[in-house]
């Protein structure tokens, strides 16, 4: 089977294990990626091939420049999809959100093969998740993404949502779509069974040896409410060896280190993003992963980094929205960590302590997680039920 596997970043370890599960089977696969670097192109991406397109800044961008690159995106694509990908026998296309910008080549080729079967993994839900950034309140621009998220859906075979109220919530704001189409796809992840040896050692080179890791990797944006977990820092600095780690970069980035400044949480440390080897061992060494949802979301989320979490055994303080299904349907059954709701600091910190204060519980925790990850939600699992639903879909 030949995949077309539209996504923003290919290099993406949650998709890119997906695309080589799939090679794993038997088929073959290319990525359509964005780049604002050189021109229209195909290259060669470990085992598969890609299509890069250039298109605007789409990341760490004001509001009007992101707006701008996500209304010039669409044709962006299709033009580089009707010039290097139209010839191209496919049999199914994969797609991960965000953005809306990949919906007009999917329908381009979809018209032109109408055996194509298309499986949307539903991931942001746009333009819902531009709410935070007032999208909503320019109604031109809103209401056109709107009518792109309907299309985008209608166009779809099968959508695949990470939560069960993410499938809910979707079938509620939809209704003119067969709920029968919308199925839970919770996050994945592909197994190590390489030995856990940390070849560099990451203690000594950030000079975190002997300390109380507490870590947080990705993107830090108004969405993430990461401002919480500064305050926790502040607080907790009265236990000398405890020490935050934020691994990333976004557009709150600099505030947060203003507000670290302005408190004086000195057990602060950010690092920019790093290789993904050297990242994975920095969360093998933390004792707690973060998980942090802004309180006024609008639609639930589960952050992938979960799945790094629970593979590395390392336990989860998490600070989620109301609307958030991550406690009962991430923490609660995999037992996996602590949450509390993103209003709720002194839970916050109760939790916080409650995990500092007990290695067994937090040894317990990590193993439980690591447990419930290859019980339920590695690659293998997501590619089968993937392949299950497109067939069924026949």
């Amino acid at each position: 089977m030949n995949v077309l596997f539209f996504t923003l970043n290919y290099k993406s370890g949650m998709y890119l294990q997906l695309a080589d599960e799939f090679i794993l089977n038997g088929h073959k696969v290319t990525f359509v990626s964005p780049t604002n670097i050189g021109k229209n192109r195909i290259e060669k991406y470990k085992q598969h091939n890609v299509l890069l397109f250039r298109s605007n800044k789409l990341i760490n961008v004001s509001l009007i420049r992101k707006g701008i690159a996500n209304l010039l995106m669409p044709y962006q694509c299709k033009r580089a999809v009707s010039k290097f990908i139209s010839h191209y026998d496919i049999d199914l296309i994969l797609m991960s959100t965000p953005t809306l910008g990949f919906y007009e080549s999917i329908k381009y080729l979809k018209k032109r093969n109408r055996d194509i079967r298309f499986y949307l993994i539903l991931r942001d839900i746009h333009p819902e998740g531009a709410k935070f950034v007032g999208l909503d309140k320019y109604k031109i621009l809103y209401n056109y993404f709107r009518s792109m998220e309907k299309s985008l859906y209608n166009c779809a075979d099968r959508i695949g949502c990470m939560s069960p109220h993410s499938v809910k919530f979707i079938s509620n704001m939809n209704p003119e779509i067969s709920k029968s189409k919308v199925e839970l796809l919770p996050n994945w992840g592909t197994i190590n069974n390489q030995n856990a040896l940390i070849e560099t050692n990451i203690l000594e080179k950030y000079g975190l040896i002997d300390k109380f890791l507490v870590i947080y990797g990705g993107n830090m944006g108004i969405a993430q409410n990461l401002g919480i977990f500064i305050r926790l820092a502040k607080e907790k600095s009265k236990y000398k060896d405890v020490v935050f780690i934020f691994v990333g970069d976004g557009t709150e980035k600099k505030q947060l280190k203003k507000q670290a400044d302005e408190i004086g949480a000195n057990n602060v440390i950010f690092i920019n993003s790093l290789p993904k080897k050297e990242y994975d061992e920095l969360v093998k060494v933390s004792h707690l992963g973060i998980i942090s949802l802004h309180p006024k979301s609008f639609f639930a989320n589960i952050p992938s980094k979960t799945i790094g979490y629970m593979s590395a055994r390392v336990p989860i303080l998490a600070s989620i929205d109301s609307i958030s299904d991550y406690g009962n349907f991430v923490i609660d059954p995999s037992k996996a960590g602590l949450w509390s709701l993103a209003n709720e600091f002194e839970k916050l910190s109760e939790n916080f302590d409650i995990m500092y204060h007990n290695p067994i519980l937090r040894n317990e925790m990590g193993e439980n997680g690591y447990q419930y990850f290859i019980n339920n939600w590695t690659t293998d699992k997501t590619y089968a039920q993937i392949i299950k639903s497109i067939q069924n879909e026949n």
